[in-house]
């Protein structure tokens, strides 16, 4: 059985594009927003764009859906192992695609540990691959079954990025700091991630309901990022305690929300700072235009682009991040002109960068502007 959904005849084509993720949207994490902004876009009465994926449902069928011009197969998983999907049918759904869709160029999202099943397929050994490296896998504190596990999985990252026709980084910072991409330096762009062209116009009720979150706080504090490890919420949460005229909304859903929320309640803080979840849509884009700082408080240099920090950016807020060396976020956050930059996993100096801003409401209009 054919696997794709409407698809149009070859020779009305003139070129198809499979792209091998991690996941796709309604899933929300950086790699996956980014996707699911871009590839809409490639998409042309000439150009067919299909996206292999894992599913991050608990279905044990592959789902196959078209949204916004673009085809998804989303392939079974269960559960991750070391942040890694396990979808031991992957391959059986490459090789399936492949043999289908027949396209022109893979286009391969990485980390990605499935992605390479490429590097065992006759038919993808026979089409140009291009890299998208959106980050290393090893941070300067890597959990130490991941460091152990790369010792392996690296052997298979070096033979997809020799076998890849381009690579693509999305900041010079991070090329330049990438000691995984080096040998490839020839061979790799610079093309920084971004949003597409909007205008957002904000409904009465999506403002209420921020104002509601807000609360009666004077000074409003925004972070948005999956709760892990590596986004150091936990000191952006430590530093609240000295900021008692403010409130803190982190937005976002992962495995340290218990551990945050603990941290919440143990330090008094409920009034103060707030776990909403997962949010989209209008809310997310009130919550944005209604703060008065927005915050990334990374501690790896996983970190490697910070997305968010546009979508901050295109409301005109101003920016605190952490200043990890090599990571991207130095580099769309430019210090004392779109923000501040605290040392990484100091919560002192979080607080002292956030009361800096807090107090100059005119260095912040210019930050923003």
């Amino acid at each position: 059985m054919n696997i794709f959904i409407a698809d149009k005849r070859r020779q009305n084509v003139s070129m198809k594009v499979l792209h091998i993720g991690k996941y796709y949207p309604p899933f929300s994490g950086g790699i996956e927003n980014f996707m699911g902004d871009l590839l809409p876009l490639l998409s042309s009465p000439k150009t067919q764009i299909c996206a292999l994926v894992h599913d991050h449902s608990a279905g044990k069928l592959p789902q196959r859906e078209t949204i916004n011009q673009v085809q998804i197969i989303r392939v079974p998983s269960y559960g991750r192992l070391l942040y890694a999907p396990v979808s031991p049918a992957f391959p059986f759904y490459l090789h399936q695609t492949l043999k289908q869709f027949q396209p022109d160029i893979i286009h391969i999202h990485m980390p990605n540990t499935s992605a390479f099943w490429v590097l065992f397929s006759s038919r993808a050994k026979k089409i140009p691959w291009v890299i998208h490296w959106h980050s290393d896998v090893i941070g300067s504190a890597p959990n130490k079954l991941v460091a152990f596990a790369y010792h392996f999985y690296q052997l298979f990252e070096r033979r997809l990025l020799k076998r890849s026709r381009k690579i693509i980084a999305t900041s010079p910072n991070y090329l330049h700091s990438s000691s995984v991409l080096k040998p490839w330096k020839d061979k790799t762009q610079i093309i920084p991630l971004g949003l597409p062209e909007q205008q957002v116009i904000l409904s009465s009720q999506a403002k209420q309901q921020a104002e509601q979150l807000w609360g009666r706080s004077n000074n409003r504090l925004l972070a948005i990022g999956r709760l892990t490890y590596y986004k150091g919420h936990q000191y952006l949460i430590e530093a609240m305690q000295d900021l008692p005229d403010s409130r803190l909304i982190i937005v976002g859903q992962g495995e340290e929300h218990q551990a945050l929320q603990s941290q919440i309640d143990q330090l008094g803080l409920n009034d103060q700072a707030c776990l909403t979840g997962k949010l989209k849509g209008q809310l997310l884009h009130a919550l944005i235009n209604s703060c008065d700082v927005f915050c990334l408080p990374s501690i790896e240099r996983t970190e490697a682009f910070g997305l968010v920090l546009l979508e901050a950016m295109y409301y005109a807020k101003p920016l605190i991040v952490s200043n990890i060396p090599g990571s991207g976020m130095t580099w769309v956050c430019q210090d004392q002109h779109s923000g501040l930059l605290s040392q990484p996993a100091d919560s002192h100096d979080i607080r002292v960068k956030i009361q800096q801003l807090l107090d100059n409401k005119d260095l912040r209009l210019q930050f923003g502007l």
